[in-house]
C-alpha cells in the first residue's frame, strides 16, 4: 500500500476524527498519509485558516485527488469498492454514507487483503478503526482513544488558533461544553448540567470553569449561574480573533483546544466536539457525558411538528 488519502467531511471535529483515524490506518499499513481538505457549509474555512502552513500533514488538491481516483469527488461511490486506474493501479474506496465507516470495517479489511492495492481513498466524517472489525458507529475503545489523543497532541493548527489558546489557560480548570444549535433535541436539562458541574468541581477541587457553547445566550446564562455558585467561569470573547471572515470557525477551534487542556469536561454525550475534547485531553475517564433528557427531547420534537403543521397551509399555497 503506497498511500491513504482522507477527504474529511461535515463539521470540524467530525473531520479531525476522520483524519486521526485515517492517519492511524496509514501508519498501520506503512503507507503515506494525505488529506484533501474541501470546505463545506458545516466547515467553510479553507485549509490555510485551520492548519499551520508548516504542518507535518500533507495536503493534496482536489485535482490531485481526482487523478488518483480516476473520477470526480461528486461521483465517489458509497461503501467499500475497488477499481483500477491507469498509471495508478488498484484503488480501494471507502465511504460509509448512511451506514458509517465502522460497520464496514470487515468488508474494508477483506478488500485490502483481496489483492495488491496502491491507494486507499476514504470520504468520512467520523472515527473508524480496523482493530475491532465491524462495529456500530458509536464503537470506541481505550486503545483507540489513547491513539487519537496522541495524534491530537501532535496536530498543528494555524498560529491564530494555537498561539491563542495556550496563552489563555492559566491555572487548572474544568470544561463545560454546551451544544445546542443542531443538537437541541439531544440536550440534558439545566438541572442535570448544574449537578454535573458542581460534582466535578467538588471531586477535582477546581473552581475555574471554562464555558464553551454554540449559543451565546446559554453561555451567558451559565456564566451567571456558575458565578452565583461561587465558581469562576471564563470564556473566549468574539473580539479576541481578528480574522473577520472565519471568526466563528477560529473561535470554535480555540474553544476546542482549550477544552482539550481541561482537567475534565462536562459535555453533551451526542456531541463529537465535546467527546473528542475529552479524548484529546487524556482525561476522558474523569469527564462527564450527559445523555439527552427524554422530556426535553420530546418537547423539541413536538414543537417542530407543531411548526410544520402551522406552516403547511402557507407552504401549499392555501393562504
Amino acid at each position: 500500500m503506497k498511500q491513504v488519502i482522507i477527504v474529511p467531511r461535515n463539521g470540524y471535529l467530525n473531520r479531525l476524527q476522520a483524519m486521526a483515524s485515517a492517519s492511524l490506518l496509514a501508519e498501520s499499513l506503512g503507507a503515506d498519509f494525505s488529506v484533501c481538505w474541501l470546505p463545506q457549509a458545516a466547515a467553510p474555512a479553507p485549509q490555510e485558516v485551520v492548519f499551520a502552513s508548516d504542518s507535518e500533514l500533507r495536503f493534496i488538491t482536489e485535482s490531485e485527488l481526482e487523478r488518483t481516483l480516476g473520477f470526480s469527488v461528486e461521483s465517489f461511490p458509497h461503501y467499500v469498492n475497488s477499481h483500477d486506474v491507469s498509471e495508478i493501479g488498484r484503488v480501494i474506496t471507502l465511504a460509509g454514507h448512511d451506514l458509517g465507516e465502522q460497520p464496514l470495517m470487515s468488508d474494508f479489511a477483506q478488500a485490502l487483503h483481496a489483492g495488491k492495492s496502491e491507494s486507499v481513498v476514504i470520504v468520512a466524517g467520523g472515527r473508524f478503526s480496523m482493530n475491532s472489525g465491524s462495529q456500530p458507529v458509536t464503537w470506541d475503545s481505550v486503545d483507540f482513544r489513547n491513539d487519537r489523543s496522541t495524534w491530537y497532541r501532535t496536530l498543528e493548527l494555524a498560529p491564530q488558533i494555537d498561539s491563542a489558546w495556550s496563552g489563555l489557560i492559566g491555572e487548572p480548570f474544568i470544561g463545560l461544553h454546551l451544544r445546542y444549535s443542531d443538537r437541541s433535541h439531544q440536550t440534558p436539562s439545566r438541572s442535570e448540567i448544574k449537578r454535573a458541574v458542581i460534582n466535578l468541581c467538588r471531586s477535582t477541587g477546581i473552581d475555574r470553569v471554562f464555558v464553551a457553547s454554540d449559543s451565546r445566550k446559554e453561555r451567558e446564562h451559565w456564566c451567571e449561574i456558575l458565578s452565583g455558585l461561587g465558581l469562576f467561569p471564563w470564556v473566549v470573547e468574539n473580539d479576541f480573533v481578528s480574522h473577520a471572515e472565519f471568526t466563528g470557525d477560529v473561535l470554535a477551534l480555540i474553544d476546542w483546544r482549550i477544552l482539550a487542556a481541561a482537567q475534565a469536561t462536562v459535555y453533551f454525550a451526542e456531541s463529537s466536539f465535546g467527546y473528542e475534547a475529552a479524548v484529546a485531553s487524556g482525561n476522558f475517564d474523569q469527564s462527564v457525558a450527559l445523555s439527552p433528557n427524554v422530556l426535553l427531547s420530546l418537547g423539541v420534537r413536538v414543537r417542530a411538528i407543531a411548526r410544520s403543521l402551522l406552516g403547511a397551509p402557507r407552504r401549499r399555497g392555501w393562504l
